[in-house]
């Protein structure tokens, strides 16, 4: 039997991520593609200006960041503007909060930075650390890496992600 549930939210589609993408005590581990000021429409056709947060990870839906999420991703960022915060890893989990008058489940961010273990590659060692610093310099591309070393796809997403890589039409 499976530990993945199928929350009731799923059935109500929504353009954002919220705690009904987690299964109970998970946490995710994203990076940050852009953050940006958006015009978001809530449940009841309410148009408000929010900040949302974009991922660097396949999949996922963007953040509506609250002002306590934006506060724990400046404490992460060391910056609290939202143009120092591309390529920043974040953990999210979800909590129950008080909030319209209500106890609810939220998605939070932790305010310490994510431990990201380096995947062990075919390239481990220093060409682990020059791959990714080359990739961040924009001296090498994944493809160039690629024809030297024989990279799994979750090791070649990793690499990427260490680098906080982003292909240009994504």
């Amino acid at each position: 039997m499976s530990d993945q549930k199928t929350h009731w939210r799923e059935f109500h589609p929504t353009d954002y991520l919220g705690a009904y993408a987690f299964n109970p005590g998970e946490e995710k581990i994203l990076t940050i593609r852009e953050a940006h000021h958006g015009k978001v429409e809530g449940e009841r056709g309410k148009v408000e200006d929010c900040l949302v947060v974009h991922w660097q990870e396949k999949g996922v839906k963007p953040l509506i960041a609250n002002v306590t999420n934006s506060k724990a991703i400046s404490k992460v960022a060391k910056s609290s503007y939202i143009e120092d915060w591309r390529g920043v890893a974040v953990s999210l989990y979800t909590a129950e909060v008080s909030a319209f008058g209500e106890t609810v489940e939220a998605v939070r961010i932790r305010q310490t930075p994510p431990k990201i273990e380096k995947p062990k590659l075919a390239i481990g060692g220093d060409r682990w650390d020059k791959a990714v610093e080359a990739l961040q310099a924009g001296t090498t591309t994944i493809e160039a890496i690629k024809k030297h070393y024989n990279l799994s796809a979750r090791n070649e997403q990793a690499l990427m992600d260490a680098a906080a890589v982003v292909k240009e039409g994504e």
